[in-house]
């Protein structure tokens, strides 16, 4: 079987329930793009997927080879009449056992270079991941590094206040109380950021000074424009898949080939005395200990759990794609009603808040109230923005589109 013919084979077997067509943005930022594809390029899980599709190929190449080499024979026997034959030997492959193990291992690596394009998604995918906590914790830190300087300076003109006798003890103690807050929540937001920074870290074996930035404009999806069909025969892990369920398939025809013996056939020349002999033999084995019928068996067991595995993986990935679709047009809406709205408002408020209460227009309560509000809102906002860049990354990677969207060097099906 072909590669082209077998590729045919992996996208008629994904068959799913159609939604409609898929439309998404067409490409990344190109300094995100550039990122990840040096990042991906130098990664030892994928250059170890790589060799593994290199291997592959060289079994491809073995699988095509002859199965039996012809073999020489020399016999001389002394005697009252001396006798000194030659002759060559050649076993035949009459089942044409070569070309089934060459689909057999065309199918491996057909398999081997789906894994890696797997492979390489995935940690493509766990990179936008990554990078969004990153951005979030960072965001985050800042929050509650602006929180920390807010409530020390309030605590500082709440003594002064105090000592004027504008405020009383009770709003002294409580200014005090959400300084001490803030620096609880500023080092917690500061070990989250050492966190986050030490899982990008992992994955790309470097600082975060060349880590780009996530952009504050999410990528266009468009849930009802989305065709199932086309992703899911697009997706490298189900084309691993059905490659193992071909190869296991083609494993089953090779132990049924297997039961059939390879003659031999040879001729021979040679002398006996003055007389010239000439010989021709057959030799065909008998298989009457051994009838391989437990091989059989085996290999039909295997093709039975890759079409379990198969089928499973299938409703997997079409739950998947179905749920990553949604999860991320909520979130893109999420995000894109804050930007229109809430941003705007809250970027002053602090400042505002500020001015009340030193005018006394506010009390301390209230005002603690509100800041607080204002600044886990800030949170909340930064958290927004992560959540919707991991649920288009969770989308790449249940559609397939990664590759795509990233634009990743050397990723074709």
């Amino acid at each position: 079987m072909s590669k082209r013919k077998l590729c045919s084979v992996v996208a008629a077997a994904c068959v799913a329930v159609p939604v409609a067509s898929a439309g998404s943005s067409a490409i990344a930022d190109p300094a995100l793009s550039f990122w990840i594809n040096g990042v991906v390029s130098k990664n030892p899980d994928v250059q170890a997927a790589q060799a593994a599709a290199d291997a592959a190929s060289s079994r491809l190449r073995t699988a095509d080879q002859p199965l039996f080499n012809p073999e020489l024979e020399f016999d001389y026997e002394s005697s009252n009449v001396n006798t000194a034959t030659g002759g060559i030997r050649q076993t035949i492959d009459w089942a044409d056992k070569r070309g089934v193990r060459t689909t057999v291992a065309e199918s491996g690596e057909v398999a081997a270079v789906a894994e890696l394009r797997a492979r390489r998604q995935t940690l493509a995918a766990n990179l936008l991941r990554a990078l969004a906590e990153w951005q979030t914790a960072d965001a985050i830190a800042r929050v509650s590094g602006k929180q920390g300087e807010l409530m020390t300076r309030f605590a500082r003109l709440a003594e002064q206040r105090r000592q004027a006798g504008d405020l009383d003890q009770v709003e002294l103690d409580l200014a005090h109380l959400a300084a001490a807050d803030a620096e609880f929540r500023q080092t917690n937001a500061r070990e989250n950021l050492i966190r986050a920074r030490q899982a990008v870290s992992t994955l790309t074996g470097s600082d975060h000074a060349s880590w780009p930035a996530l952009s504050n404009t999410p990528p266009e999806l468009d849930p009802e424009q989305i065709d199932v069909d086309h992703l899911l025969a697009d997706l490298p892990a189900l084309h691993a898949a059905m490659a193992r369920v071909a190869a296991a398939r083609a494993s089953v025809q090779l132990s049924i080939l297997e039961q059939r013996p390879d003659p031999t056939l040879g001729i021979r020349v040679g002398k006996e005395g003055s007389d010239t002999l000439t010989g021709i033999t057959l030799a065909v084995p008998l298989f009457v200990r051994n009838t391989f019928n437990a091989e059989v068996d085996v290999a039909n067991a295997e093709l039975i759990r890759a079409e379990r595995e198969a089928a499973g993986l299938h409703q997997r990935a079409h739950a998947d794609l179905l749920a990553a679709a949604q999860v991320y047009s909520n979130a893109q809406r999420a995000w894109r009603n804050w930007e229109s709205s809430g941003a705007a408002r809250l970027s002053q408020r602090a400042e505002l808040l500020d001015r009340l209460w030193q005018a006394g227009e506010l009390n301390t309560t209230d005002y603690l109230v509100q800041l607080k509000q204002t600044l886990e809102t800030e949170v909340s906002a930064a958290q927004q923005h992560g959540r919707m860049w991991r649920a288009w990354a969770d989308w790449l990677a249940a559609s397939g589109r990664l590759a795509q969207w990233l634009n990743l060097e050397g990723d074709t099906p």
